[in-house]
């Protein structure tokens, strides 16, 4: 079986809209520890920009169903955000 590829991106030289898009790209896949320092990134920008945890879980969750993809979100965006994932669902949930 041929050796995967050697993931090597410099986020930080990436346009928001390009880590999102990769970010989405390789979610669900091995790279998983890639995906996650897209999303860090992408979160110490959005901070960065004055937008505050819960704009960013209230943006995330926008629109995915509560269900088995929104606990997989939760769990996914939580430590990143420094949330445990109830507390990320309990934020999303909020009016």
């Amino acid at each position: 079986m041929p050796k995967e590829p050697s993931w090597n991106i410099d986020v930080k030289s990436l346009s928001d809209r390009r880590l999102v898009e990769i970010a989405m790209e390789l979610e669900g896949s091995e790279h998983k520890e890639l995906v996650e320092s897209l999303r860090r990134e992408l979160v110490e920008r959005l901070e960065a920009k004055g937008i505050t945890k819960k704009e960013i879980v209230k943006r995330i969750a926008l629109g995915v169903p509560r269900g088995r993809r929104f606990n997989e979100i939760a769990k996914a965006w939580a430590g990143i955000l420094g949330l445990s994932p109830e507390e990320f669902k309990r934020i999303a949930d909020a009016r």
